[in-house]
């Protein structure tokens, strides 16, 4: 009998998934309320089932056992949201308020991403400033090969483009960065040189600074769209005016990367966005952030923006000499009229239909990783998107423009269990994504 016993022991272990020499762990996240990013109301008192790095099972925790062996955690009165993923950032290039192409190494670059992890950013895209593609390739590689790290999932637009002498190239640390182009030939090649090196998508810059620079001109752009959809990689391009969001989308790009701010939307910009269904990535908080500093914000004091920033950058953000550095600028009484204009687009354009992405142009001085993303949120909501429609613009959007909707962006079996446990309901308070008592990244809580 103890035979027959220990013999179906065994045979129930193995379909359960038991682990047994290196097979998969089983942790199971018991009594929560699930939020899954697909839109639907929340599921009270749920367990999730992870077998390794994924999710094998979602049941009524009440009638739902636990396998033998398992890792069980109980987590009754906490919220469970899908993981943050941010389709704009910039990895590598700064350190403190100093961005410079020197800092753009391995450990600068896992670093950053192990902060995005922290925070319950579970994948981000660097979009258009690697300025060693191989690089940020090799390290994306290696993440899809099973070595996370504790670091946020990587995407990567390799170099991005712009034209001669245009913006961001003449910036101080962007020398080199983006491809400067001057004929259609040149733009189709670079294009094809990022495409055989594996790029996750295409960015572009189509921004003139307020008249500064050079500005990419749409015979370039179009041809750098064309080639991109031979090799059927999404181009997203960074834009201000809403003239030339229309006409990029008339040449086909897939994304906006940044809100329109010269100008509130129209129906004749919903309907091309609609046509492309592209998405638009409104990135509130690179916005807020160009007048943020004059008046030191509240946040600087927040032990959750703290423990990612080093103590002498936020005595640099509350000082004179730095407000005064900002408001010195010609165009800044004009930057927060850019940023309600964003605030009323976004709006506009989630009730018309279209397409929101999540993205915050993290990364260069002043834009924080991890904070920068919450911060967004509320933004988001500020906007008038209520909780749930900003969280789906940080889950399901993003992976549908991604491409990576089937195994990730929302909490489902079969997907990746990339997900953050919290104390609170964000659906109560939007600022509640910050009472983060765990993160899990494939399966790994990393927080």
């Amino acid at each position: 009998m103890k035979k027959h016993l220990r013999l179906f022991s065994l045979l129930l272990l193995v379909c359960l998934g038991r682990p047994s020499n290196g097979s998969a762990q089983i942790t199971v996240l018991q009594n929560v309320d699930l939020i899954d990013g697909a839109g639907g109301a929340p599921r009270r008192g749920v367990s999730i089932v992870i077998a390794g790095s994924k999710i094998r099972d979602i049941r009524p925790a009440a009638q739902f056992k636990p396998p033998f062996g398992a890792n069980v955690i109980d987590l009754a009165g906490k919220t469970v949201i899908p993981g943050i993923m941010n389709l704009h950032g910039h990895i590598g290039l700064t350190k403190g308020l100093t961005q410079a192409r020197e800092n753009f190494t391995r450990d600068s670059i896992e670093a950053q991403l192990r902060t995005y992890a922290s925070y319950g950013v579970t994948s981000v895209v660097s979009m258009g400033s690697d300025i060693d593609p191989a690089l940020m390739l090799h390290i994306r590689d290696e993440q899809r090969g099973g070595r996370l790290n504790g670091c946020a999932r990587v995407y990567s637009a390799g170099r991005g483009f712009t034209a001669v002498g245009g913006y961001p190239a003449v910036l101080p640390g962007n020398q080199g960065v983006p491809f400067e182009v001057a004929t259609s030939a040149q733009a189709r090649a670079y294009v094809d040189q990022l495409a055989k090196m594996r790029v996750d998508l295409i960015k572009m810059w189509v921004d003139d600074e307020l008249g500064r620079y050079p500005k990419l001109a749409p015979e370039l752009y179009t041809a750098i769209i064309e080639q991109a959809h031979k090799h059927k990689l999404k181009v997203a391009a960074h834009l201000f005016y809403l003239a030339d969001a229309k006409r990029l989308l008339d040449a086909g790009i897939d994304a906006m990367a940044h809100s329109v701010r010269d100008a509130d939307v129209d129906d004749d910009l919903i309907a091309k966005l609609k046509r492309n269904n592209a998405t638009a990535i409104p990135t509130l908080s690179r916005e807020y952030s160009t007048f943020a500093y004059a008046q030191p914000p509240s946040w600087l004091d927040d032990p959750f923006f703290q423990r990612a920033v080093a103590p002498e950058t936020i005595a640099t953000l509350k000082s004179e000499s730095y407000r005064s550095r900002l408001t010195s600028n010609p165009d800044f009484p004009r930057y927060r009229g850019f940023f309600e204009t964003a605030m009323r687009n976004v709006k506009k354009l989630h009730d018309a239909g279209v397409r929101i992405g999540f993205g915050t142009d993290t990364g260069p001085p002043g834009r924080f990783p991890g904070f920068f993303e919450h911060l967004e949120l509320e933004l988001l909501v500020q906007a008038g998107l209520t909780p749930m429609q900003a969280l789906e613009t940080a889950t399901r959007n993003a992976a549908e423009y991604l491409g990576v909707s089937r195994e990730f962006g929302t909490l489902e079996k079969g997907k990746y269990a990339d997900l953050i446990v919290l104390d609170k309901s964000p659906l109560d308070d939007i600022r509640n994504t910050r009472a983060i008592a765990a993160v899990y990244l494939g399966g790994q809580k990393v927080q």
